[in-house]
């Protein structure tokens, strides 16, 4: 999870994603580990577990723009680290052009419960900034619960220009979206190109120390979603 990042603030950066192989992802990783700071929330293994549930529209608008290739795009999910957690982040993702901006809140376990059950109505009432523009677009968009996805992350950071570099792996999901806090949540493998997904990102500039470690395996950056992915895998 994001290091230093308050909820509800919103973060705006560049993000590029390629598709690595598990060899690339193990040299990239002793690396990293040399020159930057691992992410405080890992486990022992230098990892962390992510579940998100996405919301669409009845169209499946935001399916559709990352499909078509549309520069202007969100998404819209609940997101987890662990299902005993007390709290589940609201977040609004949108991209516009090169740069992406996420616009984040907490939701105790109860009310983004009820989030998923299709109740919004609680929204505007919470002391939040956020709450007022994420009940808009639930009321408004009819948003609804689509797929949880899960996934493995290993994550680096600097302390400067919001450098961010994380490697997923293990990427599963599950139609099931009444179990959001259910750990045994039947979840099914998804097959991923090359095995795991690098993603970089940063406020203005990538220092040239950076650039020169990426440099020793062949990236070609790609609009990669795990959102697209899993919801083709499971045909929905």
């Amino acid at each position: 999870m994001e290091a230093g990042q308050n909820p509800g603030s919103g973060v705006f950066r560049h993000e590029v994603k390629y598709h690595i192989s598990e060899r690339e992802a193990h040299m990239l990783a002793q690396y990293f580990r040399c020159i930057m700071r691992t992410d405080k929330h890992a486990g022992s293994d230098g990892q962390y577990w992510i579940r998100s549930l996405y919301f669409d529209t009845p169209g499946n608008r935001d399916y559709h723009d990352k499909v078509n290739g549309y520069t202007d795009r969100r998404k819209i999910r609940l997101r987890i680290y662990d299902t005993a957690t007390d709290i589940a982040m609201l977040e609004h993702k949108s991209k516009r052009g090169a740069f992406v901006h996420k616009e984040s809140m907490p939701l105790d376990r109860q009310n983004a419960s009820t989030l998923v059950n299709g109740n919004c109505a609680f929204l505007p009432f919470l002391p939040h900034g956020a709450a007022h523009q994420f009940y808009a677009c639930f009321q408004r968009e009819l948003l609804r619960p689509i797929l949880i996805i899960d996934y493995e992350r290993q994550a680096f950071e600097l302390p400067f220009e919001s450098i961010r570099i994380t490697i997923d792996r293990s990427l599963r999901a599950s139609m099931d979206t009444s179990r959001l806090f259910d750990k045994n949540a039947p979840c099914l493998r998804v097959p991923n190109e090359r095995g795991c997904i690098l993603e970089v990102k940063y406020r203005h500039a990538i220092p040239d120390f950076i650039r020169s470690i990426l440099s020793e395996i062949d990236l070609t950056g790609t609009s990669i979603s795990k959102y697209i992915i899993c919801r083709q895998t499971l045909h929905i």
